[in-house]
């Protein structure tokens, strides 16, 4: 049954893209939310907690990153340095500042994290591949450089893996005193 919905999900990602790379990468980004859905009907409510503490950490952590950006861009881009730092979140398609990281990738790579961990190995591996599709998407569309997206993937990747350990750690804990 399990690689049935692979198959199924890979025709179904196969023809979005060949539609439209763009929408490919705008649907996809939304990965963690289908394993959201999943595990709340399944009723797997531990996974599922992660999954959203997670997100909120590891996206607004690229979002205050992209903040960051905007802000020094616009404030301190007269000074010579900061003007290079400042061309690595700036975008291609219209030039502005908030191009670094990019969130679509960041969170198609979460999901990927958590399909690693709590689904299995083929999963994970083809939840990567979707996400790394993302990422050459956004490239395609011209909405991000590939440094942008490479980055937002690790960070995607690794960050979810982190908060991952740090939320079983502390529930270890918790349950330790209980």
């Amino acid at each position: 049954m399990e690689d049935k919905i692979r198959l199924l999900v890979g025709v179904c990602a196969l023809a979005l893209w060949l539609y439209d790379v763009e929408l490919y990468g705008d649907v996809f980004r939304y990965m963690p939310l289908a394993f959201g859905v999943a595990w709340l009907v399944q009723r797997r409510y531990t996974p599922l907690l992660y999954l959203v503490i997670t997100s909120i950490v590891v996206l607004g952590v690229a979002y205050a990153i992209k903040l960051a950006c905007v802000y020094v861009a616009n404030y301190y881009a007269h000074i010579v340095d900061i003007e290079l730092l400042a061309t690595f979140a700036q975008r291609p398609i219209n030039g502005a500042f908030n191009g670094f990281p990019s969130g679509h990738t960041t969170s198609a790579f979460i999901a990927s994290a958590f399909a690693f961990r709590y689904v299995s190995v083929k999963w994970g591996l083809f939840t990567f591949v979707l996400a790394a599709l993302v990422a050459c998407a956004r490239v395609m569309g011209d909405w991000h450089t590939i440094i942008q997206v490479v980055f937002g993937g690790i960070w995607g990747f690794v960050g979810s893996y982190c908060m991952i350990s740090l939320c079983m750690w502390i529930d270890k804990k918790r349950q330790k005193r209980l």
